[in-house]
């Protein structure tokens, strides 16, 4: 019977293995729960293209937008778990949705394998050029100095870029309304014409207005300043610590993806993260290159959560239906 029980795995390993070494032999779908143009959707296709080059295979992008990232989030929980259908998680999808949404019609955990993180981002405190404020401590005083007349602006309902705003406003004592936008770029029409007096946006964003003269940026979330804005001080620096709301992208496979199929994908995706000419796109593009393995990446997804759940419950906010 030990006999019977050995000869059976030593054929699961040796199909495994077969299995692997003829990975992939067809195109590889990454499913991105967001819209075609967007940060996501640019950092999903620099690195579709690099991988289609290691793999010797062609990596499609597939946009799902909708629902806070539920209906492409969904759609990757459900496909087969073979390594031919790939997520884009993102921190919002696979960290903030768990804690602000009593259903969701996927578990970041259950139903999905992490392959490997990606890049991690700081958000921008942005505020129009007209706000008479050149720090963050001038800002906080003119706001104050207003009180019940100003608004702030966040790129969605039950994200961190809203929290970020709730945290600030609370721990500054402002007492301003909260206005939900439905994605970046009206949030960053809206602070340009100084409809509402400052919101957390993408830092790649916020720069390329900033540049122009059109935004201010005060301060970044995250522990450390950004290479791509040296001059510009950190939240914590600020005198604002507990907001911290960071964002990460990685990639992620339906729960049940072989083993030796997920150890491919992340050898690739550590490669293609190497290259210095991706490194470089990626910084241009407001992030910054923080590749983990699967078994890091997983362990970080279940912290994130945690993260999250401290800072949304430090906010108030109630779990929607």
């Amino acid at each position: 019977m030990l006999r019977h029980a050995t000869l059976t795995i030593s054929c699961l390993l040796a199909a495994t293995a077969a299995q692997a070494d003829t990975y992939p032999s067809r195109p590889i779908t990454l499913v991105v729960p967001g819209p075609a143009g967007g940060t996501p959707d640019v950092v999903a296709r620099m690195v579709a293209d690099k991988l289609r080059t290691r793999l010797g295979q062609p990596v499609i992008v597939e946009n799902k937008a909708g629902a806070n990232g539920f209906i492409g989030s969904a759609a990757a929980a459900k496909a087969p778990a073979d390594g031919y259908t790939l997520l884009m998680g993102f921190a919002q999808t696979m960290a903030v949705n768990p804690v602000t949404f009593k259903k969701l019609p996927y578990d970041p955990v259950k139903d999905f394998t992490a392959v490997a993180r990606l890049v991690d981002f700081e958000l921008a405190l942005a505020t129009p050029a007209s706000v008479p404020a050149a720090s963050l401590g001038e800002l906080v005083s003119w706001l104050r100095a207003g009180r019940g007349k100003y608004s702030y602006g966040s790129f969605g309902a039950a994200s961190p870029s809203q929290f970020a705003g709730d945290m600030f406003n609370r721990k500054a004592q402002l007492d301003m309304q909260h206005v939900p936008y439905k994605g970046s770029a009206p949030l960053v029409t809206d602070l340009v014409g100084g409809q509402v007096q400052f919101g957390f946006v993408v830092l790649q964003v916020a720069q390329q207005l900033a540049q122009g003269g059109k935004l201010k940026i005060l301060a970044v979330t995250g522990e450390r300043r950004q290479p791509a804005a040296p001059g510009v001080p950190t939240m914590t620096e600020a005198g604002y610590p507990d907001v911290n709301a960071t964002g990460w992208y990685g990639l992620y496979a339906p729960q049940g993806t072989p083993a030796a199929v997920v150890n491919k994908l992340d050898e690739a995706v550590g490669q293609v993260m190497k290259d210095a000419d991706v490194q470089r796109k990626l910084i241009e593009q407001g992030v910054n290159p923080a590749y983990a393995g699967h078994d890091a990446l997983a362990a970080y997804t279940r912290s994130e959560i945690a993260r999250w759940r401290d800072i949304v419950a430090q906010t108030g906010f109630s779990a929607q239906d």
